[in-house]
């Protein structure tokens, strides 16, 4: 499966555009994230619109790109669903994750 990545004012944007993020689909996701980085993507966005399911699998690799993003980086998610944002909540990530309600909102405030 291909995710795409949108540049989007120096911010990569990756919008995975499937129903359900899983394990399957884990090694896709941490590849996109990773080459997004790898080019100079040090500032990233999970648009989570079309995803209203996501698993453990699926945190970790979130959370191992996360961990791995250079010093001045950032990983922030936008339009995440009702299910996922409470799956943010139950395990704390939005603790430490920025959430947006909107791809706009968050590329706005990453330029600023």
């Amino acid at each position: 499966m291909t995710m795409n990545v949108i540049n989007n004012e120096g911010i990569a944007v990756v919008v995975p555009g499937v129903p359900r993020l899983d394990a399957s689909l884990a090694d896709s996701l941490r590849i996109t994230l990773k080459k997004a980085m790898a080019s100079g993507g040090t500032t990233l966005v999970l648009d989570l619109d079309s995803v209203n399911l996501v698993d453990s699998t699926i945190l970790g690799v979130v959370v191992g790109v996360f961990r791995d993003l250079p010093e001045g980086g950032r990983l922030v998610l936008c339009t995440v669903s009702e299910n996922v944002a409470s799956l943010l909540h139950l395990t704390h990530l939005d603790r430490i994750l920025s959430v947006y309600t909107s791809r706009e909102e968050a590329v706005a405030a990453l330029v600023h």
